[in-house]
């Protein structure tokens, strides 16, 4: 009797797509959560990039900026992060001269929702961006704190799925119409 059960159930094959089917579910819908998370950072952390970008060249177009000036390229940043929440983008654009000790100092600098950093300050920058004396360069710095939307708990992984990722971009651009762009009211 239990020899003509195994051999029966060996050779029924109803229902097995049903079964191979809720075998592969959980693993299909990870691996589609993963591209749509993949996706969605890939595509923030590009905005954020085209952020800075975009923030370095307005002002590098410009021959003197004012702070409200800067507020409203700072606002253009946040409308480039659309359909994605501009809150978590901090930016800072400073302007670099070269010194005559060869040494690439701020001359000013503005941030919104990041610290501006202090006149003279000395700053790394690409090497042969400047090259003499007086030279000059508008740095735009962003910062964007992703937070993913899922919060999948995997036995054996922490955090998968989950938390924050952080995206930095610095650009460099040389001023278009003047040597040095100045901000009038910048350390005001």
């Amino acid at each position: 009797m239990i020899r003509t059960l195994t051999r029966h159930f060996r050779k029924d094959e109803q229902g097995a797509a049903a079964l191979e089917f809720a075998l592969l579910l959980p693993l299909f819908l990870v691996i589609y959560i993963c591209v749509i998370e993949f996706t969605q950072a890939f595509m923030v952390q590009r905005r954020a990039h085209h952020s800075a970008a975009m923030m370095a060249d307005i002002v590098a177009q410009a021959n003197t900026v004012t702070k409200a000036q800067l507020n409203d390229f700072f606002a253009v940043g946040g409308l480039i992060m659309a359909p994605y929440s501009s809150t978590p983008l901090e930016g800072r654009v400073t302007s670099v001269v070269l010194n005559a000790k060869n040494e690439p100092r701020v001359q000013w600098s503005y941030g919104n929702a990041m610290s501006p950093l202090q006149k003279d300050t000395l700053v790394t920058v690409p090497s042969d961006i400047l090259e003499k004396d007086g030279d000059s360069l508008i740095m735009a710095e962003t910062v964007y704190v992703y937070d993913s939307p899922f919060d999948i708990a995997v036995p054996g992984f922490s955090d998968f799925l989950s938390g924050q990722t952080t995206f930095r971009r610095t650009f460099y651009l040389r001023p278009r119409e003047v040597a040095s762009i100045s901000c009038t009211d910048c350390y005001k």
